[in-house]
């Protein structure tokens, strides 16, 4: 992923853009990497409930969401953050586009998601593209086979897993307020398509610093 900034004044966008792998898919895991960092006692304690208003344009059923939503949790509950959709006025608004973005001849990364930043803060308005995650999916090998080729099963948990580290990547720059990347974790500059359609826990840590800023962000908005 880079960020990339659509200037209006006082308005920027961190977008998600992903830079596709080339190769196969690494096979999913399925334990806890061990190199996953130890959460802090502190962001363990309680959860804090984060509410978000989804607009649903390409009518995706509410049972993917739920699966989108499960992903993003996997990610976000270690450090006692739980996403759940909401009707609440101060929801974050989560718009599932069923355009793309870009056309055919657009050789820029895709942009799979994008979080509207104002006067430099982050504003509660998160953007999904899944025909932009269907389109890099397709156009990778997954174990040596075509995206394609895989079952319908297989495929839709690929993009479901897919828009849930996307979301969570864009959850990151909210919750923290920041438009900036680190060079490692959940919010680093670049993320291969292997991050994203078979997540790992290990490589989607918080840093350090990015733990503590949440938890000095979290004490202010308690007081």
């Amino acid at each position: 992923m880079a960020t990339c900034f659509t200037r209006q004044p006082g308005l920027a966008r961190a977008c998600v853009l992903i830079i596709p792998l080339l190769g196969c898919f690494a096979a999913p895991s399925r334990a806890a990497s061990p190199e996953r960092e130890r959460i802090s006692d502190c962001a363990t304690e309680a959860a804090r409930v984060v509410g978000l208003k989804i607009y649903n344009q390409p009518d995706i059923g509410a049972t993917t969401i739920n699966r989108i939503l499960e992903m993003t949790n996997r990610i976000w509950n270690p450090y006692g953050i739980c996403i759940e959709p909401s009707t609440d006025s101060d929801a974050i608004s989560v718009i599932i586009s069923g355009a793309r973005t870009g056309g055919a001849i657009d050789f820029r990364p895709a942009v799979l998601g994008d979080t509207l930043f104002s006067d430099g803060h982050a504003t509660p308005y998160i953007h999904l593209w899944p025909a932009n995650a269907e389109a890099l999916a397709a156009s990778a090998e997954i174990e040596g086979r075509p995206f394609a080729s895989r079952s319908r099963v297989e495929r839709d948990l690929i993009l479901v897993q897919m828009l849930g580290v996307v979301l969570a990547h864009e959850l990151g720059h909210y919750l923290l307020d920041t438009n900036s990347h680190s060079a490692a974790g959940l919010l680093r500059p670049t993320l291969s398509v292997s991050d994203l359609a078979f997540p790992k826990p290990g490589h989607l840590r918080l840093t350090h610093e990015q733990q503590r800023q949440l938890t000095c962000l979290d004490s202010t908005t308690s007081r």
